[in-house]
């Protein structure tokens, strides 16, 4: 008969000490996004026909420390939108490769008329105009001449007993002084040659103009080549780069990871494994013996 083992006291002593002296690898920490910002300018706007769209803009998903503040986008009613001089433009495209906007004036959508009689003006510290293109004249408020005049339209101003309106090209138009008010938009210089009537000459505006707004891209790209997300200091107002596992980048770059041509390398130090003592080796040898009949 076979002698059947129990363990003993020395058995569990030296299971004991196994476990103490047993190779011991130590793996690093699981990288997540640990970093609120990081987590939020991770969000990527979507609205009708724009999708994808990040840095440097910001949004009601994006908070402010995602974007320019000048660079607030908005969805209503599947259409993009964005503010300017307290102005409320349509975004009609997006390209962000060429940082080139094209952008209608939301009041005049329709109709040339609108409640809000301000000029089309651009924060020239953040956009330029990016084609030709060329002003017009709306204007209201202005008395009936008794003649046919081109691109004529009706339309009640607040406190004017007149409602005849007007559209001429350029500025400084000739009929601006019988009117009461005067706003100047711009258009796409090409589209303009072949309009003929006040329906196509709406239809021009409602298509909008080009303006390229002026951010520095490569602040943004060294940040995204090292892994960060583009982002926007608030405090300091300017650039900032969010990493995973810190707050906000010192510099332009995370220094966990850098992307380059030849791939990456990581600034961690190695994270060591421990080999087994000669301790080791000798408890699982007599452990071994042990429960041997």
């Amino acid at each position: 008969m076979k002698r059947q083992y129990f363990p003993t006291t020395t058995t569990f002593t030296l299971l004991w000490l196994a476990a103490i002296l047993a190779p011991i690898v130590t793996l690093p920490p699981i990288s997540g996004d640990e970093n609120d910002q990081y987590t939020k300018c991770g969000v990527l706007f979507n609205c009708g026909s724009l999708t994808g769209i990040d840095y440097p803009f910001s949004s009601r998903d994006r908070p402010e420390e995602c974007g320019h503040p000048g660079l607030k986008l908005a969805c209503e009613n599947n259409t993009a939108t964005i503010l300017i001089n307290n102005l409320k433009y349509r975004v009609l495209d997006l390209d962000q490769k060429a940082q080139i906007l094209k952008i209608a004036r939301s009041d005049l959508s329709q109709n040339p008329c609108t409640e809000e009689l301000k000029n089309t003006t651009l924060d020239w510290g953040l956009f330029e105009y990016a084609s030709s293109y060329m002003n017009l004249t709306f204007l209201y408020g202005c008395p009936s001449l008794g003649v046919m005049v081109p691109y004529q339209f009706d339309c009640p101003v607040k406190g004017i007993a007149e409602r005849s309106g007007y559209v001429e090209l350029g500025v400084g138009a000739p009929l601006s002084g019988f009117c009461h008010v005067s706003i100047v938009v711009p258009v796409s210089y090409p589209s303009l040659v072949n309009f003929t009537d006040l329906v196509q000459l709406e239809e021009l505006v409602a298509k909008g103009f080009e303006v390229r707004y002026k951010v520095d891209s490569g602040a943004c790209r060294e940040c995204r080549n090292s892994r960060g997300r583009c982002g926007w200091d608030v405090t300091g107002k300017r650039f900032a780069c969010f990493c995973s596992d810190q707050s906000a980048a010192e510099s332009k770059t995370c220094a966990a990871t850098v992307v380059g041509a030849a791939g990456s390398y990581s600034s961690r130090a190695p994270t060591a494994t421990v080999a087994p003592s000669a301790s080791a080796r000798i408890v699982r040898w007599k452990l071994t013996k042990l429960r041997k009949p």
